[in-house]
């Protein structure tokens, strides 16, 4: 918008002289301009099929709107937008070959919004017009027999958050973004509000009001405060581009004009099925948790160097293709002659997805409680229960599931050895650098894709009480009523158990409540103040569910009846009817908190 697509063919330019003896980056530097072109001759065509409309339709409103839309597209999105018309246009063309996030919309938006309003030239009703049709057209995108096409994971983008200037960013034009998405009866695209320590709390209160008043469930939440750090300081981004990243799909991390380079799914829980099974015949000599623990961090760091590797793989892999679309758009790419699937993008993140997390911090805080504090059991008898999937050690497995001091309980035993866990993570990918150069961020989500089944079928029992191939976790946080301590422990676990931040990469929080929480005004004041004083102790993430467990199974046996009842996932909303069975059985374990 700012430099338009005449920018581009500079670029391009600039870099073909730069390039001008090395025959592979020429060819890319054309077939990047070839895309370019491509663009600007649609933008022409639809200016003509526009002019052709206005002379057939008589004089009217109609007339002049297809002629307004003809003299924009003649201009844009080849030349810098003059307009918020024109810059809302310039999204809308462009979108329709990169089909992505549309990123910080509020903010790039915003010097056309209040420039427009200030010279009488734009109205806040015409400005929701335009806003609207653009997020009728992500909607429009998917087919209607598409799976896709009623989950709100599609084009997620974000308000609010930091500016350059180190001010909170939620305005005028931000709210009324978010009227204008929320009176559409759609389920594309979906929003997350970045809060900051400067937002006032009555931003975040409109924000959940809209939230629990949304029948579709396009809204969540994120914190600006850990991100921010985390990209600053392991990801080496100066203050000014941190600010600028975006929630994009199912809640993954990118950053305009960068890109998440990697997102390949890793099974965590390996590093503590190897250790009680790969090293069981060192493990009874263990006299302490601490001689236990560096056993254990053997493995982990193993299943570490094998992630890393494994990114590095999956990354070259891919670079057997070469991006062309994409590429045109992303930082760097011009300038480098290199399609951003062989690291030609400068602004970029690796991240690597950790499926698991929370079923490792129970599996060693059971066997610290359990075997060295509390004597239990032993390590040799707890071996030989997890050798025989706690067939005929029911008495064991059932005492862990009352007594264990599982994650979630703001319990000093389980967040200390999440710190522990998450530090020495941290401290195993800090020195590391991708393929492509990028530093690592981890994720925790799963997305569309149910990896927590497939990781969970080929994992042996574990000691948190897990049996063989039962599902593991995905996100951070509890269910199956291991959080047993309420909301506000289970909030402060979550908040304080990574302190490096290493776990700022696409990350999820499922946060289920009793209905009263949400439905009732003065109990919904509560909640918001707790929401708020979670994000200001370090909570990452928090998106909402308020339909209590019993609800979803009468759903599950009536479903026709429940057919509307939508439901956050992992990152996105989706019909809870329409989820496999498997993601169902996900939410219905999660721990409904009623405090």
């Amino acid at each position: 918008m700012k430099d338009g697509l005449a920018g581009i063919f500079a670029r391009l330019a600039a870099s073909r002289q730069a390039h001008e003896r090395d025959a592979e980056r020429l060819e890319f530097v054309d077939a990047l301009e070839t895309v370019a072109q491509a663009i600007v001759s649609w933008a022409e065509k639809c200016a003509g099929e526009a002019r052709q409309l206005a002379g057939s339709a008589g004089e009217g409103e109609s007339k002049a709107r297809l002629e307004k839309l003809a003299a924009a597209l003649e201009r844009v999105p080849l030349h810098p937008a003059g307009s918020f018309y024109e810059a809302v246009l310039s999204i809308y063309v462009t979108y329709s070959f990169v089909p992505d996030s549309l990123g910080t919309l509020d903010r790039y938006l915003l010097p056309f919004y209040e420039k427009d309003m200030a010279e009488g030239k734009l109205t806040r009703d015409e400005a929701t017009a335009y806003l609207q049709e653009l997020f009728l057209m992500l909607q429009g995108r998917m087919k209607p027999d598409d799976v896709r096409f009623h989950r709100g994971g599609e084009s997620h983008f974000c308000v609010g958050g930091y500016t350059a200037d180190g001010e909170d960013g939620f305005t005028d034009l931000s709210r009324l973004i978010v009227e204008a998405m929320l009176e559409l009866p759609t389920w594309v695209p979906q929003l997350s509000l970045r809060w900051t320590a400067k937002t006032p709390r009555e931003v975040l209160r409109y924000m959940m009001d809209r939230e629990r008043h949304d029948a579709n469930k396009r809204i969540a939440f994120v914190n600006d405060e850990p991100r921010i750090r985390a990209l600053m300081q392991i990801v080496g981004l100066p203050f000014e581009q941190a600010v600028r990243y975006t929630m994009l799909g199912c809640n993954e991390l990118a950053l305009p004009g960068g890109i998440m380079m990697g997102s390949a799914m890793e099974n965590i829980l390996l590093c503590v099925e190897r250790t009680v099974y790969g090293r069981a015949a060192e493990l009874p000599a263990c006299r302490t948790y601490d001689e236990f623990y560096a056993v254990f961090r053997q493995e982990l760091h193993r299943l570490m160097e094998e992630i890393v590797q494994y990114e590095d793989a999956f990354n070259l892999a891919r670079a057997r293709d070469v991006n062309l679309v994409s590429s045109l758009f992303l930082e760097g790419c011009i300038e480098n002659a290199q399609s951003v699937t062989r690291g030609g993008c400068t602004r970029a993140i690796a991240q690597p997805i950790f499926i698991g997390i929370s079923n490792v911090i129970d599996s060693l805080s059971v066997i610290r409680q359990f075997v060295y504090e509390e004597k239990q059991c032993t390590m040799a008898e707890l071996l030989e229960a997890l050798r025989c999937n706690w067939e005929g050690h029911e008495d064991l497995r059932t005492l862990i599931s009352k007594k264990a001091r599982f994650f979630g309980n703001h319990d000093a035993l389980s967040d200390g050895i999440a710190r522990q866990l998450t530090s020495d993570i941290y401290a195993e990918l800090k020195d590391h650098k991708s393929v492509f150069g990028y530093s690592f961020l981890v994720g925790n989500l799963i997305g569309y894709n149910q990896h927590n089944k497939w990781f969970g079928s080929g994992t042996r029992a574990t000691p948190d009480g897990r049996h063989d191939a039962d599902m593991i976790q995905f996100g951070i946080g509890q269910s199956e009523g291991k959080d047993r301590s309420g909301l506000t422990p289970l909030l402060a676990s979550i908040a304080t158990c990574d302190p490096n931040g290493i776990l700022c990469g696409s990350s999820v929080t499922n946060v289920m409540l009793d209905q009263k929480l949400i439905r009732d005004d003065e109990l919904f004041e509560k909640t918001v103040l707790m929401m708020e004083t979670y994000f200001r102790q370090g909570g990452i993430h928090f998106q909402l569910n308020y339909v209590s467990p019993e609800e979803l199974k009468e759903t599950r046996l009536c479903p026709q009846k429940y057919k509307s009842l939508r439901v956050r996932v992992s990152g996105f909303s989706d019909y809870f009817v329409a989820l496999d069975g498997d993601l169902q059985d996900e939410i219905v374990t999660r721990t409904e908190h009623a405090q």
